[in-house]
Order: structure tokens, then sequence, then C-alpha cells
């Protein structure tokens, strides 16, 4: 068994001259004395972050992941309690001088740099790279095709939000590259996975919170998880906020399960109970379904211990305790409400289902009007207004939906070819003897599961939410790329599982 990452090393090691660090210093202290004695301690501040990324680059991504996780640059709200307080500390800069940028920027000089100076492009060989630099294309390419016209959108009325599209894609695709590429060592996927968890806690208990005081978001339901104080901005809906719940249960559980001896477990076993009641508080009807698959994923684990089904028999039963205790009767019942099986009609989210029901008519029209590379990257809101009978601009409120009608069936093919690779691979990993010895020797066996559970789960809450855009979606795919390139050595690899 063999690693690509063990045949170059350069990337693990931190730079043996300090040319982009000393030139990044350099324009530091320029423009600190340009601004004067008042931007000195600006100047001293990001002296000390070049130095610290020029030497350690896994510190840029892990910061640009938080940046773009906590999605600070939007402020298309106004936030309230801890994410507010945060949300004061990061400056948002303007335009495309903001923090994520430039340190993008900088990080891709460093890639540059580290290129030049060990021609380490094994990276490129990473087929989840290969897939998602594929579907940028393709989508940059049918969103030139049919441009956004933001005039005539914004004639018609339709609220114009967030960043450009296809910049977007972009970013999205080069913070890949550099994930990839930087993130290999073992403490560096951990600290990913442990700023993801990390944030999800934080956002799992502001979220819970608003739904038991009634601070939920009042354009969909004050009794429902979510609402301005969650750290995660894409966490105020409350169906994103069940999916990063039950993403963060996985991780959780999964370390705790490779963990039994920790001294401290019972905190996460706490942090999971959290995580669950979070999700029946969102009352997401597809969160549920969400947890369901997940659940059932993690114990359906081959060679699953006698003490994990007894920590599952118990957290299912405290669980439920908490769940019929503090869940809201209203979100109970919208819970309950399911197609076909509800004998009112009245109940909570019976329009909803109804809504998304007509939605997925519109959208297979949408699709019909280009089949194969799709009306155009960002181009959905415009094309329903267009063609819905009701003029309504709302959201697909399916992935795989929006990337068929935006992306057209190339785009969607992509999609399923890449998550059927990346979990082809992690599987080969698991099912490999020597490389789960080996993982399991670095403390990253854990990870490698609760990626291949989480992927699996992501593609169910795919279906009932836009998630494809948002960065999540890149650290996932991240984390399996980084764990692939350093485990998996080829295709002989799944044929071989000794």
């Amino acid at each position: 068994m063999a690693g690509t990452a063990l045949r170059n090393r350069g990337a693990e090691q931190g730079p043996t001259t300090w040319l982009l660090p000393g030139a990044g210093v350099l324009l530091a202290l320029a423009a600190s004395i340009a601004l004067g004695p008042s931007g000195m301690l600006s100047g001293i501040i990001v002296t000390a972050g070049v130095i610290a990324i020029g030497a350690r680059p896994q510190l840029g991504v892990a910061t640009i992941l938080t940046l773009l996780m906590v999605q600070y640059g939007s402020r298309r709200y106004s936030r309230t309690g801890i994410a507010y307080y945060i949300e004061t500390l990061i400056p948002s800069g303007s335009g495309l001088l903001t923090v994520n940028n430039v340190l993008g920027i900088f990080l891709a000089l460093v890639l540059a740099y580290h290129l030049y100076r060990d021609s380490d492009w094994g990276f490129l060989r990473n087929r989840q790279v290969q897939l998602v630099l594929a579907i940028t294309a393709v989508l940059i390419i049918s969103g030139t095709w049919n441009a956004v016209d933001y005039r005539e959108q914004a004639d018609l009325g339709l609220r114009i939000r967030g960043q450009d599209p296809m910049r977007l894609m972009v970013s999205r695709a080069l913070f890949l590259v550099l994930f990839a590429f930087f993130i290999r060592r073992p403490a560096d996927i951990r600290l990913i996975a442990g700023i993801f968890v990390g944030l999800a806690l934080l956002s799992a208990w502001s979220g819970s919170s608003a739904a038991l005081v009634g601070g939920g978001r009042s354009e969909v339901a004050d009794y429902r998880g979510g609402g301005l104080a969650v750290l995660l901005e894409a966490a105020q809906n409350p169906n994103r906020l069940a999916m990063f719940a039950t993403l963060g249960l996985i991780f959780i559980w999964q370390y705790l399960q490779s963990h039994q001896a920790m001294r401290y477990r019972w905190i996460a076993f706490a942090a999971s109970l959290l995580m669950v009641v979070t999700v029946f508080l969102s009352a997401s009807r597809g969160g549920v379904v969400g947890l369901a698959v997940a659940v059932a994923l993690m114990f359906g684990r081959r060679r699953q211990g006698a003490r994990g089904l007894v920590y599952g028999l118990a957290a299912a039963i405290v669980a439920g305790m908490l769940i019929a205790q503090v869940v809201p009767q209203e979100s109970l019942e919208r819970l309950t409400n399911l197609p076909g099986l509800s004998a009112e009609e009245d109940l909570e989210g019976s329009g909803s289902i109804e809504r998304r029901a007509y939605t997925y008519g519109i959208g297979l029209d949408i699709w019909s009007q280009a089949p194969f590379l799709g009306v155009g990257l960002g181009n959905w809101s415009y094309t329903r207004f267009l063609s819905d009978p009701l003029r309504s601009a709302a959201a697909p409120h399916n992935a795989y939906l929006k990337a068929l009608a935006e992306g057209g069936v190339v785009t969607l093919l992509l999609y399923m070819a890449l998550f059927y690779v990346t979990l082809r691979q992690l599987n080969a990993i698991i099912a490999h003897r020597g490389a789960m010895g080996w993982a399991q020797s670095e403390g990253t066996d854990w990870m490698i599961h609760g990626v291949r559970i989480g992927i699996l789960t992501f593609m169910v809450f795919c279906l009932f939410a836009d998630l494809f855009d948002l960065i999540f979606f890149y650290l996932l795919i991240g984390l399996a790329a980084s764990l692939i390139r350093r485990y998996y050595s080829g295709e002989t690899m799944a044929a071989t599982p000794n």
C-alpha cells in the first residue's frame, strides 16, 4: 500500500526560505507606514498573520474556511447574540478586497512557490479536484452562454442577493485546490474537522435556544430553530440548521466510538444529544429524514461494538425524553404532517409540501428549455419568474434540480460522478485493513468513516435544500480528497481488501 502524499513531502513542511513571507512582511510594514500611527496596530497584526500563514499555510486555509462558513461578508441580516459580537470583530472589506479574498491570493502565491520549489503536481491527479474543476468549467460556460442580466432582473422587481454566482464558483474551486494541496497531515485534517464541529455546536446551541424562546426567523416561523443569533449564517434557515446539526453529530459520534476510553466522553455524549434535539427543534421534515439516515448508517457500520450499541440506546432514550419535554407542539405537529399520512389538511407545514411539489414541476419545465448546459448559472429565479404562471421566483429547494436547471444534464452527471468516485474510494480505504491500520495509527480512522457517512447524509439533504454552493459542500469534498490522497493507493487497492 502506498499513498501519494508520502512521495511528496514538500507540502507537509514549512518553506525552507522566507521569500514570500518576507515579501508579505515588507508590504504590510509599507502599508502601516502609509496609514500613519493609526494603522500601525493593524500593520503589526497583518504582519504577524503573514508570517504565520507563510510558515504554516494550513492556518490560512483554516482561516478562510472559518470566514466563509460564518459568511461575514454578506451582511444581509442584522445579527444578534454571539453571532453579532463575532461578526463585529471581523472586517468585511469592500468589493474584492475582503479578508478571505486577500488570504486566498496570498495562499495562491505560496502554492505557486511550492510548485516551483518541489514540482509537486500530485494534487491535480486527485479525482475530487478534477471533477470539481470540471463542474466549475461547465457552469462557467453555461453562465457565459446565458449571462445573468442584472438590470432586467431589477426591472422585474427581483431581489439580487449575494455575490456574482460565477465569481462564487471560481472562489469555491480555488478553495478546494488550496485545501487539497495544503491540508495533508493528520493534525491539519483533524484541525479542519474540529473547526466545523465547533461552529456547528455554537450554531446548534444558539439556534435551538431561539426556538425555545420564539426567536426564530419570522418569515419562516418563530417557533422553529435558527434565527439571527446563529453563528453560521446559512444555519439561520431551519432546514440547513438541521443539516449542520446532523453532520456535526456524525463527526462527534464517530470520534466517540473510536475513543471510547476518553476521559471526558460524557461531553461528547451531551454534544450529540444537543445536535439531535436541535434537528427536532428546527421542525424540518427533511432534517429528520437526514438524521434517520445518518443514524442508520452509523449503527450499520461493520463491527459495531456492544459498548457503541449501549451508548446509542442510552442516547436514543435520553433524546426521546428531551424531545418530548422541550420541542414545541407546533414543531411536533409540523414534523408529523407527512404527505399521504395526515388526515387533516390545515396542519403546520401543509402548504410547504404543496409548494415543493409545484416547484419540482416548474423546475423540470425550466430544464427542458436547455437540457444539456442549462439556463445559466444564477438564472434560476429569473427563468422561474418568467416560466411560472404564479410569477414566483422562489428557490427550488432541491440541489439536484437546481444543478439540472442551471447547468443541464452535463453538470448533474458530473456531480453524480463526484459522489460516486468519492464514496468508492472511501469504501476502498475502509475495506483495506492495511490502510485503516495506518489511519488508526495516525488518529484519522474515525474521520474516514465520518466523511463517508457525512457525504451520504449530505446527498439526502440535497433532496430538500439548495446546498451545492455552500462552503460546507467543498469542506466535505476537501476532507475526502485529503484522506484519499493520503490513504488511497489506486484502483488495485479496491480489489485487495487485506
